[in-house]
């Protein structure tokens, strides 16, 4: 009997040590350390991140998980949530947010700067698709904590509606379904509304190319519930049927800087993190992207991740529009003075979308 328990641990482990060796000659991760590291504050998160991606048939254990537990009804996983045909971030934790005093740093700004300010607080799927969501994660009060936040503004500080217009629009593509990110559909009407506050008619899409850059996008929502029943995202860039306007794209980072001349950068969509193709992200402290209409105005951004879809369309209007993230200039412990001078822009628009911009410490960085 002995025997024969001492050989089924023998096969056991032999099956075992079978499996790590198939897995890691054809399955191993595809998300390279280096593009990993791009995105994580620390090399110990980035090690960390790491390892948890390329693990050993990571991604089959879980995904076979997240089949069974949506098999068996479960919805919510983690801050990620079932909605419909698509997967929805959760935020249900705004006793302690920091709306008010992030509203303060912005009324500072403006006090210190002549160039007009205007802010555009965006709703996420959350807020958009609330109906489909359960009352009590609070995500359906979006309209209402950005509504609070305008009220909050120095009347010098214009605001800008972008929960009507993606609302309106919400049975169309305006959001992926496994990413936290507006596509570019919906960063689309939201420019029509916020360029029209800014002073300029919008570019009908008509004008524009639409190719498809990636059919296959499974993002960050997907990777915490890896549902199979839902649908892989597309990513959608739009490429002017005339001549671009945009000449040059500057990127500095704390130690490094990136010259190209598109807004689009399609290295992106090797890497873990493929709607990145927008300018590249949240990499970099401060992006400047230049074009060929030297009489026009100039742009300064106050960016958060909602920015980067919607630039290629400012750029229709604009001499020059630089983006600076006050995440990066927190983490860099930069001042808004330190990386760009207010003063020198005919313009400045704050993008968040209504959850960042509520749990952000960042901000200080402004004044």
């Amino acid at each position: 009997m002995k025997k024969f328990s001492d050989a089924i641990t023998v096969i056991a482990f032999f099956a075992i040590l079978l499996m790590f060796a198939v897995s890691t000659l054809f399955f191993q991760g595809n998300v390279s350390f280096e593009n990993i590291s791009k995105n994580s504050d620390t090399a110990k998160e980035a090690c960390t991140e790491y390892v948890v991606q390329n693990f050993p048939l990571n991604s089959n254990w879980r995904s076979m998980f997240g089949n069974l537990m949506g098999f068996v009804g479960r919805k919510r996983f983690g801050d990620t949530f079932i909605a419909g045909n698509r997967l929805v971030k959760v935020s249900d934790n705004h006793g302690d947010d920091n709306t008010i005093e992030n509203v303060a740093y912005i009324n500072e700004l403006a006090a210190n700067t002549e160039s007009p300010i205007y802010m555009m607080l965006a709703p996420t799927a959350g807020g958009v698709y609330s109906a489909d969501l359960p009352g009590l994660l609070g995500c359906g009060d979006q309209r209402e904590r950005i509504n609070d936040a305008y009220m909050q503004l120095d009347k010098r500080i214009i605001s800008i509606d972008a929960f009507y217009p993606l609302y309106s629009a919400r049975d169309e593509y305006v959001y992926y379904r496994t990413e936290d990110l507006w596509t570019s559909f919906g960063a689309y009407y939201a420019y029509t509304e916020s360029v029209r506050q800014l002073g300029f008619p919008a570019v009908s899409l008509d004008n524009y190319d639409q190719e498809y850059a990636d059919a296959n996008l499974t993002g960050s929502l997907y990777d915490k519930a890896m549902v199979g029943s839902i649908e892989p995202d597309r990513i959608n860039i739009f490429r002017s049927k005339y001549q671009s306007p945009v000449t040059k794209v500057r990127m500095y980072g704390t130690s490094d800087s990136k010259e190209a001349e598109s807004v689009y950068f399609r290295s992106a969509l090797k890497s873990g993190k493929k709607t990145d193709i927008f300018l590249l992200g949240n990499r970099y402290i401060r992006t400047d992207v230049f074009t060929n209409l030297k009489d026009s105005p100039k742009l300064l951004i106050i960016k958060g991740s909602y920015a980067n879809t919607i630039v290629p369309f400012y750029t229709a209007h604009y001499s020059r529009i630089t983006m600076v993230d006050p995440n990066r200039m927190k983490q860099a412990d930069m001042k808004l003075s330190d990386v760009v001078d207010p003063d020198d822009y005919d313009q400045i628009l704050v993008i968040f979308d209504i959850d960042s911009f509520s749990n952000a410490a960042y901000f200080d960085t402004l004044t």
